[in-house]
């Protein structure tokens, strides 16, 4: 079809289109997102889109195509995530592409001026979007998005770069599988001088939805207000100047990175250690790993069999695999107990006492250890956190027992400030959320030796560390590395075996030596515009309303992180500050609670965390679960009564979305219970596979059971009839 025809197609049907919108959203979206949409159908660049957004109108998918066009996907975090699909608020190769030319028009007009020649790192992981959620199937086959894979977007990047005059460097530029991690990123731009980089991935997301963020010449990503600075260069629709990927290579724009340096890495993490290697010898317990099907295996896994580890990763997941189909719900994410699972057997068959796993970017750790009794005890961010520090700080039978600076970011469990005090250490506590933050402080350290009331050097780190699984322990990289802490897990866990002790045995040591801090964290994943709604709809009421008690725990401070210590508001909520700073901390007595909107996902996080001296680690973290569901609750009550749910309903895990939890209640339910009787004498066969499809939209593309299992079996118990079921679903 020409491009008059489709000007002329839009024109005829722009007026039903406003309408439906108007159904939807307000009168100031809905002006915004027509405004979008002409612009998209007109402009050369979008030329590939114009069929697909023209086959959303025919078929009527006008709450799809207002959520894709109301709004640029946002730039936070250092970059943009989302679901990959078409127009402006997804992820394609035009948003892509204007990033990326808005990087260029940053470093080329921004910085230092035209006559500074500038080279960037380019780094992508293993996703490829295959529609798993089948969001565009009425496309009928013409999605020409299918098989977009971070490779392609990071190959448009290069080629940007090029046409620019700026010089990319990649990890193997010619083969489909030069994957770079994350922390090799941020090591490579150091040591290669780079002006800065780029990373196209999603981290831990489902495999339908990619991302990209940038990264400074300090391979960090930037903070507020720098960072508004960029991003203001990353809307313009204007002309984007690109050389093909092959006159790049010859040219001498596109450059391999030297192998030598991702050997220099391997040698930085292995002098992470600080002591002389312990002798690794046939008695010394194999690690199990799993990358997830990511990049880890080129980093966690090199660092560990460097080391002298017999590490076996476990194969199902270690190939490179961008739908993650063997990763249950498809989540790559080692903040998921359930997706390192399906390594526990390989485990118990070569007797190894502790499993890793890592995202695809190989950024986060996740653990598994064996404990005593020959069960598997999921070690969350906080417990891995404490553990290291503990080992590193305080452990004078087995650890180096240094003594430096330890960084942390305010959600993460106060047991780590504890050792650190304990240890004599220098301590940063009170960060805001995001490793750029950790990464900042080193900065400064590196070019005034200062931070705020605190005199160091970047050497002097012994650790940095966030909740959510991440970690540092060398400041030669400038985000958080996997790789350096499991081979620190690693040693303890030898250690530890050779006295016949597990590393569950060594958390319940930390708990009892440290006074024992519980943590527990919920969330609340609402998508779309009604749900961004909605999200800032319980924010602003938790300001404006706040509680007084949650459950039986009264409130005796609340802290609003965007008002001074006066409560005057200091900071626009609308600026990149801001949103860092959109932060509720509610303090009880011996506990407290965080509320932050996610920079990355479409979610409110709760962070809640329990001092209890004198209990058992099991006690203090039932209580920090319990008080994190209380505050849940409160949560849902202020979104409204439609969003309370059943005691089993709460049971479903955070990552699935609210709608269809909600719909678990009033779905889901009654249909079970209609046909429970039924449903009891089935063969367990025909159970599972009536359950499975049933629940189908709660698996991800992945076996719904493997996340619905609990809330299922506490629904079968609640009912004469369907307890009959509950052996079934436990097999």
């Amino acid at each position: 079809m020409s491009t008059l025809n489709y000007g002329e197609e839009w024109e005829r049907s722009s007026t039903e289109v406003e309408k439906e919108f108007l159904k939807i959203t307000n009168p100031d979206r809905v002006a915004q997102a027509m405004r979008l949409l002409k612009l998209w159908l007109h402009e050369e660049l979008f030329r590939p889109q114009w069929e697909p957004v023209m086959t959303h109108i025919r078929a009527g998918k006008y709450a799809l195509l207002l959520d894709s066009f109301y709004q640029f996907i946002p730039f936070g975090t250092g970059g943009r995530r989302g679901r990959v699909g078409f127009g402006p608020n997804r992820i394609n190769e035009a948003t892509v592409a204007l990033s990326v030319q808005g990087h260029c028009n940053y470093l080329n007009n921004g910085t230092s001026g035209k006559d500074t020649e500038f080279s960037v790192v380019i780094a992508y992981d293993v996703r490829i979007f295959k529609d798993i959620f089948s969001t565009y199937s009425f496309l009928k086959g013409d999605n020409y998005l299918l098989n977009l894979s971070s490779r392609k977007l990071a190959k448009i990047a290069a080629e940007i770069y090029a046409g620019c005059g700026i010089q990319s460097y990649m990890m193997k530029p010619q083969s489909d599988e030069g994957f770079l991690s994350t922390p090799e990123l941020s090591f490579f731009i150091r040591q290669l001088q780079a002006s800065g980089g780029i990373n196209i991935s999603a981290s831990h997301n489902h495999p339908d939805d990619n991302g990209f963020k940038f990264y400074n010449t300090d391979g960090a990503q930037d903070i507020p207000p720098y960072d508004e600075e960029l991003a203001g260069y990353m809307n313009d629709i204007g002309q984007v100047t690109r050389l093909s990927f092959e006159e790049g290579l010859q040219q001498n724009l596109i450059k391999a990175i030297p192998h030598e340096l991702h050997l220099k890495y391997i040698e930085i993490n292995l002098h992470i250690k600080r002591t002389p290697p312990k002798t690794i010898g046939e008695s010394t317990p194999p690690v199990v790993y799993t990358p997830l099907c990511g990049t880890g295996k080129t980093t966690v896994a090199e660092v560990l069999r460097a080391a002298g580890y017999t590490v076996i990763e476990y194969e199902p997941q270690a190939k490179f695999d961008g739908t993650f189909e063997s990763i249950p719900l498809r989540l790559p994410n080692p903040e998921i107990p359930q997706a390192a699972w399906p390594a526990i057997q390989t485990a118990d068959q070569h007797h190894a006492p502790i499993i890793f796993s890592t995202d695809p970017d190989a950024d986060r750790l996740g653990v598994l250890a064996k404990g005593k009794d020959g069960n598997w005890v999921y070690i969350n961010g906080n417990e891995i956190g404490s553990l290291i520090a503990y080992y590193l700080i305080l452990d004078q039978k087995r650890g180096p027992c240094r003594s430096g600076l330890v960084i942390k970011t305010l959600v993460t469990t106060g047991m780590i400030e504890r050792i650190a005090r304990k240890g004599n250490c220098l301590m940063v506590s009170d960060l805001l959320v995001g490793f750029k933050y950790i990464a900042y402080v080193l900065n400064l350290l590196e070019k005034d030796g200062h931070y705020q009331n605190i005199e160091a050097k970047p050497d002097d780190l012994v650790m940095a560390t966030e909740e959510s699984h991440g970690f540092l322990l060398t400041p030669e990289i400038r985000d958080k590395d996997a790789a350096g802490a499991a081979l620190v897990l690693c040693d303890l866990t030898a250690k530890l075996d050779e006295e016949g002790r597990t590393l569950v045995d060594y958390l319940d040591e930390v708990a009892s030596q440290c006074d024992n801090f519980g943590n527990d964290a919920r969330g609340i994943l609402m998508r779309g515009i009604k749900g961004a709604d909605l999200l800032k709809k319980l924010m602003d009421s938790l300001r404006f309303s706040p509680l007084k008690m949650v459950g039986s725990k009264k409130v005796i401070e609340i802290r609003d992180f965007l008002c001074d210590a006066n409560g005057k508001p200091e900071v626009n909520p609308e600026s990149s500050e801001g949103k860092a700073r959109n932060l509720l901390l509610f303090r009880f007595e011996g506990a407290r609670v965080i509320i932050r909107p996610s920079g990355t996902e479409p979610k409110v996080k709760i962070y809640a965390e329990v001092e209890a001296p004198g209990s058992t680690r099991q006690t203090a973290k039932q209580q920090a679960g319990e008080l994190a569901t209380e505050m849940y609750r409160e949560c849902l009550n202020y979104l409204g009564s439609e969003y309370r749910l059943s005691r089993v309903a709460e049971l479903i895990p955070d990552y699935i979305e609210m709608d269809l939890k909600r719909a678990f209640d009033t779905s889901f339910t009654p249909k079970f219970f209609s046909e429970a009787s039924r449903l009891a004498d089935m063969d367990t066969n025909s159970l599972l596979e009536w359950l499975r499809t049933h629940l189908k939209e709660y698996g991800g593309g992945s076996d719904p059971l493997q996340s619905m299992r609990p809330a299922l079996i506490e629904l079968c118990l609640s009912s004469e009839a369907s307890s009959l079921i509950v052996d079934k679903l436990k097999k």
